[in-house]
């Protein structure tokens, strides 16, 4: 019998993250899970806490070890990847899902760049850009030592800013789509796998970036929020839909056929029939984790 896989999660209180933790926990993955509080949510008066998700982790049969860590602090991220791998022995899966989101004037989610503060987009910056880099240095380090590991960086497309048929008919920050910064930021998160996957191919590393596409989170409020600035929380699928394309890749045989590439995780999980449309739609209830199907 082969060794227990284990993955590490940012953000992985609420939303994606935490959808992705659960399904692979169902996968059979042990899962260090990480945000900037154990027991408080991570946003006030909305649910949501690591020591909750851990107990659904432990629910499925798996191990859990709940973490605090600040993305804004390196010392935390250092720490917080240095006990999960102590805990552990090995982990298997990066997964990148932290992000920085904070809605309204004081915020750089959905202001147009000139109206947003500097304390903000720099907030963001260090959430979003530079602390994934982080995290995929020390777990590449720690990947080329043991020969194999996947880094999954989950984004925020930005392709489409190269389109222009589609931005002709964009709306504005503020109007339905995020600032500019946000854009700005996740271009940092989509080039790292092109840019990577050479260096750690040789060492079984397989890095890729995982587009969750308009999804809703496990709880409604952040979307209540989101639609004051033009968003369509109807339009969105379920937070299943990363977590079961997460899964599939992550339980491969050769994962490296998406090193270097964007996945595209409702495309994914359609090709490869993962759910069923009802499953996709199920808007925002990754509650509804299903059994693996044998």
């Amino acid at each position: 019998m082969g060794k227990t896989k284990t993955a590490f999660i940012t953000g992985a209180a609420r939303g994606i993250g935490r959808a992705i933790a659960l399904d692979l926990a169902q996968h059979g993955f042990d899962i260090a899970l990480t945000a900037r509080s154990l027991d408080a949510p991570v946003f006030a008066n909305k649910p949501g806490t690591l020591h909750e998700v851990a107990d659904r982790v432990r629910a499925l049969g798996r191990r859990a070890l709940p973490i605090k860590l600040d993305l804004l602090e390196q010392d935390d991220i250092r720490n917080g990847w240095a006990q999960a791998v102590a805990e552990f022995g090995h982990i298997d899966l990066l997964v990148t899902s932290g992000n920085y989101v904070e809605i309204g004037p004081h915020g750089a989610y959905s202001n147009k760049f000139a109206d947003v503060p500097w304390d903000a987009l720099e907030r963001h910056a260090r959430i979003t850009g530079l602390s994934c880099l982080f995290l995929n240095q020390l777990a590449v380090k720690q990947m080329m030592q043991q020969g194999s590991g996947i880094i999954a960086n989950v984004t925020q497309n930005a392709y489409w800013l190269n389109v222009e048929e589609m931005v002709d008919h964009m709306p504005l920050p503020g109007e339905g789509m995020p600032g500019m910064s946000i854009a700005v930021m996740r271009g940092i998160t989509d080039r790292i796998p092109p840019a990577l996957k050479r260096e750690v191919a040789p060492y079984g590393i397989t890095v890729l970036t995982l587009d969750p596409g308009m999804t809703l989170s496990v709880d409604e409020g952040l979307w209540e929020e989101l639609a004051t600035v033009g968003y369509r929380p109807d339009l969105a699928h379920s937070s299943l839909v990363p977590a079961r394309a997460m899964s599939y890749i992550a339980t491969l045989a050769d994962p490296m056929q998406f090193s270097g590439k964007m996945v595209i995780a409702a495309d994914l999980v359609r090709e490869k029939k993962l759910l069923s449309e009802s499953e996709i739609g199920d808007h925002g209830k990754a509650e509804s984790v299903t059994e693996v199907s044998a």
